[in-house]
């Protein structure tokens, strides 16, 4: 039995802010492709669609997670995050369309990918791992809530459907199969775990180690046919322009967090000239936070939290690094902080996540 979750106050205070609704035709044709009308399912969970104000709309990403499970429920012969994944284009974001399909190769792909993924879903997380001969592309979810296990929400259909998006592109840019050698799936075999292979076409190993698309390293430097060198800088600059509305959209801490995870070094920065860099009066910094139920000082312990566990995860920084980045005295400053959002050592939290 699932435990309710905590209050929409508390989730956007940990970092949990509603997003946009860009991948809305994608849904409706997903839907539409599996036999039903998403519609109904967006009515009942209250959320509003105005075509004509698309870029005001809103809804929390935990809501999109329950309304994705509905949507598997209703699906009887397709997994429908494999069809919304497959389905998914940036028609509402043409800056990252244009990015991503004049791209010199897959690896400056991927780039782009995890830029867009934090307009359109930024607690996702994307990896690039290379071992030997073969890479991989790792799917995570960084959720900001404590004990997010407990709520029993069905994460591994948003992995599945970024899964599916994610080869979609890569088979798009690429124009074929080349490389490609098959998927990895962290959870054990799922009720429908017959429908990976006939969907990916290649092999699916369950209980790996982590959710991935693995293919052969060779092909991310292959030069890629689309590649338009003059297009892909113009689209660079729209699609950062993009990310800075979306967050000045959100309120000055979500654009604070914003700057801070493009260059992390802005740490560093004391209110007066993070304030200079917004083009803000300190005063005015001060009080548009004190609005927003937030400080300077707690957006930058807030930030300080994420990326440590961002870089903690990726296992190839050390602690000591760590803690000089995010602007530390020391490791023992580090490690007393750290037990303080964490309830453990930085040491302790790595092991734990691998």
């Amino acid at each position: 039995m699932r435990i309710p979750l905590p209050p929409a106050a508390v989730l956007e205070a940990l970092g949990l802010k509603p997003i946009p609704l860009f991948m809305l035709s994608a849904w409706i044709k997903a839907g539409a492709k599996c036999g039903f009308n998403v519609q109904p399912l967006f009515k009942e969970a209250g959320i509003k669609i105005d075509l004509i104000r698309l870029e005001d709309a809103r809804v929390s990403p935990l809501q999109l997670v329950s309304l994705l499970e509905q949507c598997v429920a209703l699906s009887s012969e397709k997994h429908f995050p494999f069809v919304l994944g497959d389905t998914f284009a940036f028609e509402s974001l043409p800056e990252f369309e244009t990015l991503l399909t004049t791209s010199p190769t897959l690896r400056e792909a991927l780039r782009v990918a995890d830029l867009a993924r934090r307009m359109v879903l930024p607690w996702l997380k994307l990896q690039v791992k290379e071992e030997g001969e073969l890479a991989r592309v790792e799917v995570g979810l960084d959720v900001p809530v404590p004990n997010l296990e407990a709520y029993g929400l069905p994460l591994n259909l948003v992995s599945e459907a970024i899964l599916a998006c994610i080869r979609k592109f890569g088979r798009t840019l690429q124009g074929s199969e080349d490389g490609f050698m098959g998927v990895w799936i962290k959870g054990p075999p799922p009720s429908y775990a017959a429908k990976f292979e006939p969907f990916f076409e290649h092999p699916v190993t369950f209980n790996a180690g982590a959710d991935a698309l693995v293919f052969e390293r060779r092909i991310l430097d292959v030069p890629l046919e689309g590649a338009f060198p003059a297009l892909h800088e113009q689209a660079q600059f729209l699609a950062e322009q993009r990310l800075g509305k979306e967050a000045r959209r959100q309120g000055v801490a979500a654009e604070i967090e914003e700057l801070i995870t493009r260059e992390p070094t802005l740490l560093a920065l004391g209110v007066e000239d993070m304030a200079d860099r917004l083009n803000l009066h300190p005063r005015t910094l001060q009080r548009r936070l004190k609005d927003e139920g937030d400080s300077y000082l707690h957006v930058q312990a807030r930030m300080r939290h994420r990326l440590a566990c961002q870089w903690l995860k990726q296992g190839d920084i050390s602690i000591d690094d760590i803690s000089a980045r995010l602007g530390f005295s020391d490791r023992r400053a580090f490690t007393a902080a750290f037990k303080r959002w964490e309830g453990t050592t930085p040491s302790a939290w790595r092991e734990q996540q691998n």
